[in-house]
Parts: structure tokens; C-alpha cells; sequence
């Protein structure tokens, strides 16, 4: 009588994991069902502690769907893909992070200048969150593309004065915006792999809330 119970009871539990699973909803094993070890608890040190592991986004669709694996630079054509199919992330927190660049390099050490340094973060941490399909890749994309924006601008803006590269010496110029391009995209790599992890912590979180 009690195996017939217990059957009766495994069959309930699966067909509700199945109801959870259809919605998104199912609970992460390591938070539910994994018993907690010490080696589980103590991995991973300081960082871990500061941002623990965060699962893929739930119920998303495939973003590689309609992508060609065969063929050389397999790498480089998938990026390109990703950034083709999804352009507005990284375009338009490319241009929000443009701004808030250009705005820091004329306005320093006053609150516009922190002003304008936190919308040029926020901006590339934004291309994390919306470029859910891989946030590393828009974030640096949004970057770079922030970089390139701003140190023509600055060129264009000292020409308008009367003072083209020539004046500064074209080698020191093409450096200096080099670099820019540099520190921007490696900004957006960090910004992009934090706005990926808070969406999908959040979405993590949500799920357990709801489950509770």
C-alpha cells in the first residue's frame, strides 16, 4: 500500500516539475535538490561569494536559429551574426556611451563630468541586459562602437578650431584614439558581462520568489 502511495506521490511531483518546466518556473537543482557540501560552499573564494553562478535566461529562443556553422572563421562569423540580427542593443548604447565620453572629456572633476562618466557605464551595463543572446559580445561592440564615436568627434572638434592632428603630431593623435577605441571596448566587455549577470540573477531570483 505505501509503494503504491509513493508511486502515486513520484508521479504528482513529476507532472508538477513538468508544469514548472513548461512555464519557466522550475527551480535550479544546485538551490532545491543538491545537497550543500562543504567544497560547494567553501569554491570559488571572494568572488564567488560576490556574485554567485546566475543560469542562462529561461524561455528564450535560440539565437544562433538560421546561423551557417560550416565555412572558415566560425567565431567571427557568429559575432557578426549576432550583432546583424541584433543591431539596436549595441548600437543605441553605443551612442547613449558616445555621449556620456565625449561629455567627461570637456566636463572634469565637476558633477557633470560624474554625471556624464556614470550614463557612459550605465550605458554599456545596459548592453549587457539587452543583449541577453551573448552580453560580453554587446557590451564590447557597444563600446567600441562609443570609442570610435567619440575620438572623431574630438578630432572634428579641434579641426573646427583651427587645430587639426597635424598640430599635435598625427602619430600622437592616432594613439591617443587608438587607446580610446581600446579602454572603451575592454569598459564594455566588463559592462556588458555585468548587465548579463544582473538580468539573469533577477530572473533567477523572480523564479525562486514565484516558486516559494
Amino acid at each position: 500500500m505505501s509503494s503504491r502511495s509513493e508511486e502515486r506521490a513520484s508521479r504528482a511531483e513529476a507532472r508538477r516539475r513538468a508544469r514548472l518546466a513548461a512555464r519557466g518556473e522550475l527551480p535550479e537543482p544546485d538551490e532545491t535538490e543538491a545537497p550543500a557540501t562543504d567544497e560547494t560552499e567553501r569554491g570559488g573564494g571572494f568572488l564567488r561569494r560576490i556574485f554567485p553562478p546566475a543560469p542562462p535566461l529561461p524561455g528564450r529562443h535560440d539565437p544562433l536559429a538560421g546561423f551557417d556553422p560550416d565555412g572558415p572563421m566560425r567565431p567571427l562569423r557568429e559575432r557578426l551574426f549576432l550583432l546583424r540580427r541584433s543591431p539596436v542593443p549595441w548600437i543605441v548604447t553605443g551612442l547613449v556611451a558616445a555621449i556620456g565620453l565625449y561629455a567627461s572629456f570637456f566636463y572634469q572633476a565637476n558633477l557633470i563630468g560624474t554625471l556624464a562618466t556614470f550614463i557612459q557605464f550605465g550605458a554599456l551595463i545596459a548592453a549587457g541586459w539587452f543583449g541577453w543572446q551573448r552580453p560580453t559580445l554587446f557590451g564590447t561592440a557597444a563600446g567600441v562602437l562609443s570609442g570610435v564615436l567619440t575620438a572623431g568627434l574630438v578630432l572634428i572638434g579641434f579641426a573646427s578650431i583651427g587645430a587639426p592632428p597635424e598640430t599635435f603630431g598625427t602619430g600622437a593623435v592616432l594613439g591617443q584614439a587608438v587607446l580610446t577605441v581600446a579602454y572603451q571596448a575592454a569598459f564594455g566587455f566588463l559592462g556588458g558581462w555585468y548587465g548579463g549577470y544582473l538580468r539573469r540573477r533577477q530572473a533567477q531570483l523572480s523564479r525562486t520568489q514565484r516558486s516559494r
